[in-house]
């Protein structure tokens, strides 16, 4: 009877692999032939594998006739159609081609899932780690000012007009690098110069409301920096660079008597496969002595061998140190456990006014640098996995320390950590469906003289927040129509203060053609102020800036719609986007002037900045970009361009947010029209309303020519109080820095051109000319700082491997 049941089985099993078969086969880059671990292949919803650490994939499937969709970030996604007979295997070779657009190119950071470009329903720009290594950009910001609908003010991100001047307190643009925060837990600011620009696979930036997905923080928009992974060859880049400060425009500006102002620095990037563990190493070390010249010595000074009347007030002095450990199971199938770390130390100023808008131009005020040297580091260890029931599951973390010593009293110290669990299920309900949740905890210790305006008076602070999401994402109409669902809720707590809110979005694409793509969206946000906006308390030369323990959450809405067109002339392909879109919020946190304190001798009659809630704000506008790349003639040429134009304004301008918190004063109580420099059209303060990006470079045999533009329109509208002081009599309240004739003279914006000329020496070396700034120009994004002269600069690259 034994016997009977075992044949039985037997024949069973040899009939059902009798009506299967083998699928197999190996990925390579096209480009250079290389096999290409974590391919996904797709056979049917929510089905597949992916590519293992030799770049094969085998899988037994029931014998018929399938359609193979092969998908990797940054690569073009393929089909290939297979018919199975059964009992027999089958091979595939498939070479994959880097996206020629970025309709075709794959991105992380809209829904946390591999899309590409074309199906997401919000704005989002893409810049390329190519244009950033051409144009030697070592500072993340610098690469943010080419993308369209970005501007960087004081260091502060602002994205379509969402934000103005805040003295880098309270970001509503959230900044990630691989997904997990790097804003500062205590005052919400980034450091752009400790991000690793030296390790790019791609930039990410999402415009408009994205709190769902990431957060508080991203009441504006989202800033992903994706670093790179190692493929089968392994990779080396090292770059050298040195150069030198123009004299400005104005001669009588030029602050130094000998030689210009140096910079100069080296970086270096090496990625390896060594079996089944990647290795990613970085270096990056910095070197400007900046343009900016010693402050003149005031004149109470009694010690005038001060080294900062002799000093370069803009210097910038870094290193930066980054890497990565990935280690890929064998036995466990999907399987793969890391660390990423990143490590900085930094000596540099900022500065926060001008001395004056002629020979001063180029000199701070007295009193208004702050000099700063800091050390910063991260470490980021994870566990991936997915199943074969395409379950992905991911559980990510982030320590992030900060340490500065400040000048001022200003010195501050915060530990951040930071822990999220993910679960993704792709499956099929009705089509494609692709479910995202989450869990998110971070919590945050600051130590800081800076942040004691709190109810103890004392120097240690505690933020608090904890979260949970989902989002659909889902196909229908033969993939036509791509929907997308989210809600998030989270909870918020300062020291005892504690408060929670949901958040919603939703979102459509629709492919009306082969390469065309309408969609809209709506998203909320919410915004809990940070330690820094609530309980800072410091100056800035002769301004006072007070704490605000009251400050309320700030809220908003958002809405877009706009149209995707692919288009290929010859051999030169890519996508113009076209968009509109409108947010409101409420609760609106400016960062105003006013009397904050009982006036005193000390403290400038209790004059100063105190960020508040100063109601509502409407931000509307439309936007325009154009990105391709591919044969012009025998020229290879690039191209990303793009116009932003808005309308930030007050919805409240006349409404009473603040009182002068001292007694018998005649200052008014403040409201937008009377702290604002130029009412007119309620226009929000320190606001760049049209901008204009474009890059271009072609590359012809062995050598490449690239230009970029940056148009900026002037501020029209800046606190009033900054004209009051330049322009009063009274000696005791006076402070005279130019900026009334800056702001009637500078009117029409200001267009900054960018040159480079790259010549290959060898297969693996290239050296760079560039030019930043080719006019000399002199501008300001923000009236009273200043950017720099031209520059001249010399690259030497050297590039083995992929």
């Amino acid at each position: 009877m034994r016997i009977s049941w075992l044949v039985l089985a037997l024949l069973c099993a040899g009939f059902a692999a009798a009506q299967s078969a083998i699928l197999s086969g190996r990925v390579r880059d096209a480009a250079n032939l290389e096999v290409m671990p974590g391919v996904n292949v797709v056979f049917a919803l929510g089905q597949g594998t992916a590519t293992d650490v030799n770049g094969d994939f085998r899988m037994e499937l029931p014998a018929g006739s399938y359609n193979i969709t092969f998908t990797f970030i940054g690569y073009r996604t393929i089909e290939r159609s297979v018919l199975l007979i059964p009992g027999s295997e089958q091979r595939l070779e498939v070479n994959l081609e880097q996206a020629v657009s970025e309709l075709e190119m794959v991105v992380v950071s809209a829904g946390r899932f591999e899309q590409r470009v074309g199906e997401v329903s919000q704005s989002l720009s893409v810049l390329s780690p190519q244009l950033v290594r051409d144009k030697n950009l070592n500072n993340m910001s610098d690469a943010l000012q080419q993308v369209p609908g970005v501007v960087i003010i004081d260091e502060d991100p602002q994205i379509r007009a969402g934000s103005g001047f805040s003295y880098g307190a309270g970001s509503r643009v959230m900044v990630l690098v691989d997904d997990l925060p790097v804003l500062s837990g205590d005052i919400g600011r980034i450091s752009w110069g400790f991000l690793p620009t030296e390790n790019l696979e791609q930039l990410e930036v999402i415009k408009g409301a994205s709190s769902v997905l990431y957060g508080s923080a991203a009441l504006s928009g989202v800033i992903n920096v994706r670093t790179a992974y190692p493929r089968s060859t392994p990779t080396t880049l090292v770059n050298a660079f040195t150069g030198l400060y123009d004299t400005p425009r104005r001669k009588s500006a030029k602050w130094w008597t000998g030689r210009n102002p140096l910079m100069g620095g080296a970086n270096l990037f090496h990625s390896q496969q060594l079996g089944t563990l990647d290795v990613v190493l970085g270096a990056n070390y910095v070197w400007d002595e900046g343009f900016l010249g010693p402050e003149p010595i005031g004149d109470d000074s009694l010690n005038t061998d001060d080294t900062r009347y002799s000093d370069p007030a803009g210097y910038d002095r870094r290193l930066r140190v980054n890497g990565g450990l990935r280690w890929r199971s064998k036995k466990v199938k999907g399987l793969n456990i890391g660390v990423n770390g990143n490590y900085s130390r930094s000596e540099n100023t900022s500065v926060f006014i001008w001395e004056d808008n002629e020979d001063g131009l180029y000199r701070p005020e007295n009193g208004t640098v702050t000099y700063t040297n800091g050390v910063q580091y991260y470490v980021d260890p994870y566990i991936n996995y997915s199943s074969a029931q395409n379950t992905r599951h991911s559980l990510r973390g982030r320590y992030y320390r900060q340490s500065f010593d400040n000048s001022g009293n200003q010195s501050n110290r915060s530990n951040f950590a930071y822990g999220e669990y993910q679960i993704q299920q792709r499956a099929d309900l009705f089509g494609e469906t692709m479910l995202t949740g989450g869990i998110v905890a971070q919590h945050t210790r600051s130590v800081a003289d800076l942040y004691s305006g709190n109810s103890d008076g004392d120097n240690e602070n505690f933020a608090t927040n904890t979260a949970a999401y989902l989002q659909v994402d889902k196909k229908l109409f033969r993939e036509r129509l791509a929907l997308s669902l989210g809600m998030r809720y989270e909870r918020f707590q300062v020291n005892d203060d504690e408060q929670s809110t949901p958040v919603f979005r939703a979102g459509g694409t629709y492919k009306v053609f082969e390469a065309t793509f309408v969609r809209a969206s709506y998203g909320q946000g919410f915004r809990f102020p940070t330690i820094g906006e609530r309980f800072i308390t410091t100056n800035v030369g002769q301004l006072q800036i007070y704490p605000n323990p009251e400050l309320l959450p700030e809220e908003s809405w958002n809405v877009e719609a706009g149209i995707k067109q692919g288009f290929k002339i010859g051999d030169f392909q890519g996508y113009l986007d076209l968009v509109g879109f409108r947010q409101e919020f409420q609760n609106y946190i400016e960062f105003t002037f006013g009397i904050w304190d009982q006036p005193s001798f000390t403290n400038f009659g209790g004059l100063g900045f105190r960020s508040v809630n100063t109601g509502g704000a409407l931000v509307s506008g439309g936007e325009v970009e154009l990105t391709g790349q591919g044969n012009v003639g025998p020229v290879k040429v690039s191209a990303l361009m793009g116009y932003t134009y808005t309308e930030p304004i007050s919805t409240t301008p006349d409404q009473i947010y603040a009182y002068p918190q001292a007694e018998n004063t005649t200052w008014p109580p403040a409201t937008y029209a009377n702290t604002s420099s130029d009412p007119t059209g309620n226009i929000l303060k320190f606001r760049v309303q049209h901008l204009f990006r474009s890059d271009i470079q072609g590359d012809l045999k062995r050598m490449s020519l690239g230009f970029s533009v940056r148009y900026n329109s002037h501020v029209r509208n800046i606190d009033k109080i900054f004209v009051d002081l330049d322009e009063s009599t009274n000696p005791i309240v006076k402070l005279e820095t130019g900026v009334s004739d800056w702001m009637k003279t500078h009117r029409t914006g200001d267009t900054i051109l960018d040159l480079r000329l790259g010549y290959m020496l060898t297969e693996h070396s290239r050296v760079w000319f560039i030019v930043n700034n080719l006019t000399n120009l002199e501008y300001a994004i923000r009236p009273l700082s200043v950017e720099a002269p031209r520059m001249f600069q010399l690259k030497y690259s050297l590039q083995i491997g992929a």
